[in-house]
This record gives structure tokens, C-alpha cells and sequence, in this order.
């Protein structure tokens, strides 16, 4: 209950005056707010305009190996490696100031600087509110340093493959090729990388390739994914001399970490 009072004097008497608000709603509503803050899985922080952390959940203390309250009253650039370390207090005056608005409400993959000096991989996402005269802002981070180490893991599994592997984009450019394409194209990475896969592809295919790509963008129907089929492709000896060689070749396709095949 929040209570207010005031005095007035009637008559040479005095009276008082109290005026009662119930905060039970508001204390209940707080209380539910702090328990999705707590039981987040995902690290949550709140700093001031100074940048001092008033709250850090128990997932963020995880995240950064803190123990509980340790974080609390402590610049949040603590939680950072240099550069942005030591200019964050710069970013946070030049926002207050200018009003203009870099990173509030944008998504960024930043690097997170541990206890023990150690640094992970996290997407943030800053809010701001005001409460009163006081402005705070509200970090929302995901820890992708276990999501790195499983696509490093299945990087090494296809980098290592005795079969040749590559993948390209929708655009057919290539993004990735493993040391057995290398081998067997005859290429280094650092020139198939960038470059259009049509050029591992004899004629017709060659020519024919980009039109393959934009017909499944454009309707969706799937000719060659998931399908076996042997082709010839030319061998590059020495970027001169080229033969061919029959490769039997499975494909599929890939969307944000989903493969349809």
C-alpha cells in the first residue's frame, strides 16, 4: 500500500488526511515479471543511463561466470572485450545526447567477455524504457557459443569427407568446398570460393546451370535435390589442360539449418 498525507486546519483543529493506493496489482505483476526474468534461458541484463547493471538474471551470470549479485552496480562494459569496452560509455553519452538511435531495437552478433577472461560468440538485442526521469536499457542476449561449436564440428565432419563435397548459394556461387572437391577438381579452395559452379560443369550443363537455379527458385519443383545421377565434369590440370571424368552426384538443399532432400 502506498499512503500520502496531507493536514488541514478547520476551526484551529488539525486534521489529517491520509490517501491510501493498493499496490497489490502492481506487486503481483512485478513478481510474475521477475519470474520470466529469472527462469529465462536466455542471458537478460538492465543498465542505467551511466551504464551501471541494476539487474542480471541467472542466466547471464552463467553465461559470464559471475556469481549471483556479483554483476550488480558494475559497468556492464566488464562484459566486454576491447575496443567497445572502453568506448562504451561514449556510445551510451552520445545516445543520451543526440538522441540518435545505432543500436537500440537492432539484433547484433557481438563478442562476450567471461570472468576468467575467456570470450564467446552472442546476438544482443537492446530495448530501452523509461521509468520516471530515468531512462534504462534492456539487453536481451543468446550465448551461440554452443551452436558455433556443433558448426565447427560439422564443418571438420564435411572438410575431412573422403567423398567431394560443395555447397552453393541460390545463386549457384560457391560457399563451400572440402578438401576432396579440391583434390578432385584440381583446384585450390581460395579459387573455387566466390566463383559460379557452373564452372566445374562441361557443356550443355555449364551454359544451362543459372537457368536450373532460377527455375526451382521461381516454382519450387524439385528436379535433381535428393535425386542420384552420374554427369561428366571437366578436370582442371593446372587451370590448362582439361578432361572429364563421370562423378556420381546427390544434391540437397539447405534453408537456415533445415535440409529437404
Amino acid at each position: 500500500m502506498h499512503l500520502t498525507l496531507s493536514e488541514a486546519k478547520i476551526n484551529d483543529v488539525l486534521i489529517f488526511t491520509g490517501i491510501m493506493r493498493d499496490l497489490s496489482l502492481e506487486e503481483a505483476e512485478y513478481e510474475r515479471m521477475m519470474a520470466i526474468l529469472t527462469s529465462s534461458v536466455d542471458p537478460v541484463v538492465q543498465i542505467d543511463e551511466e551504464g551501471i547493471i541494476q539487474y542480471a538474471n541467472p542466466a547471464c551470470n552463467k553465461s559470464f561466470k559471475y556469481e549471483e549479485k556479483e554483476l550488480q552496480g558494475q559497468n556492464v562494459n566488464i562484459l566486454m572485450p576491447q575496443p567497445h569496452s572502453q568506448l562504451h560509455n561514449s556510445y551510451i553519452r552520445n545516445y543520451v545526447t543526440t538522441g540518435i538511435n545505432k543500436v537500440i531495437g537492432i539484433g547484433r552478433k557481438l563478442r562476450g567477455l567471461r570472468k576468467d577472461g575467456s570470450t564467446f560468440s552472442l546476438y544482443l538485442t537492446i530495448s530501452e524504457a523509461r521509468i520516471g526521469s530515468q531512462k534504462f536499457f534492456t539487453g536481451i542476449l543468446r550465448d551461440l557459443s554452443i551452436e558455433e561449436a556443433e558448426n565447427e564440428r560439422m564443418l571438420s565432419i564435411l572438410k575431412s569427407a573422403v567423398d567431394p563435397i560443395i555447397q552453393i548459394t541460390d545463386n549457384g556461387i560457391i560457399h563451400l568446398v572440402n578438401d576432396a572437391c579440391c583434390r578432385v577438381f584440381k583446384y585450390r579452395e581460395d579459387e573455387l570460393l566466390g566463383q559460379n559452379v557452373k564452372m566445374l560443369m562441361p557443356e550443355p550443363h555449364s551454359h544451362l546451370h543459372d537457368s536450373y537455379v532460377q527455375s526451382y527458385r521461381q516454382t519450387g519443383v524439385k528436379k535433381v535435390l535428393g535425386v542420384g545421377r552420374q554427369l561428366c565434369a571437366p578436370v582442371i590440370q593446372i587451370r590448362k589442360a582439361t578432361t572429364t571424368h563421370r562423378r556420381q552426384t546427390q544434391m540437397t538443399t539447405t534453408t537456415e539449418g533445415r535440409s529437404d532432400k
